[in-house]
């Protein structure tokens, strides 16, 4: 987290799990909530150089823009998340996804292009907890 924290990544409290093969890029704003696990092979892009080659465009403001993973949330194993996007609380995001925009508190969300299955709330997604 140390290490995440100098370049640049904001922390809302103590994220549960990074793995230390996620790529997370801080340049454009990058927030992660608290009881966050972030997975192997995650990629978070907060840039997007593709809008320079564009002709009409001008300037780096288009370039970057901030992610947000809400807290309690999870990112599965080789998931792409995109610049601009918000994922909310509570939210699951399934292996190998590609997110890019709102994703509302307590989805669960999987595919590329990333969409929604379920809700977390819902009884048959809730995980059983052994204390």
């Amino acid at each position: 987290m140390l290490a995440h924290k100098s370049q640049g990544v904001i922390f809302e409290g103590t994220p549960e799990y990074i793995h230390t093969d996620a790529y997370l890029d801080p340049s454009g704003g990058l927030t992660i909530g608290k009881d966050v696990v972030i997975s192997t092979k995650v990629i978070i892009l907060t840039h997007d150089w593709s809008f320079l080659k564009r002709p009409s465009l001008t300037g780096k403001d288009l370039a970057f823009r901030s992610v947000s993973i809400g807290s309690n949330s999870f990112i599965g194993a080789g998931a792409i998340i995109l610049p601009g996007t918000g994922i909310g609380k509570s939210c699951i995001i399934g292996a190998g996804a590609v997110v890019k925009g709102i994703v509302e508190d307590y989805s669960i969300v999987v595919g590329n292009p990333a969409r929604k299955i379920g809700d977390t709330r819902d009884e048959k997604f809730k995980l059983v907890v052994n204390n």
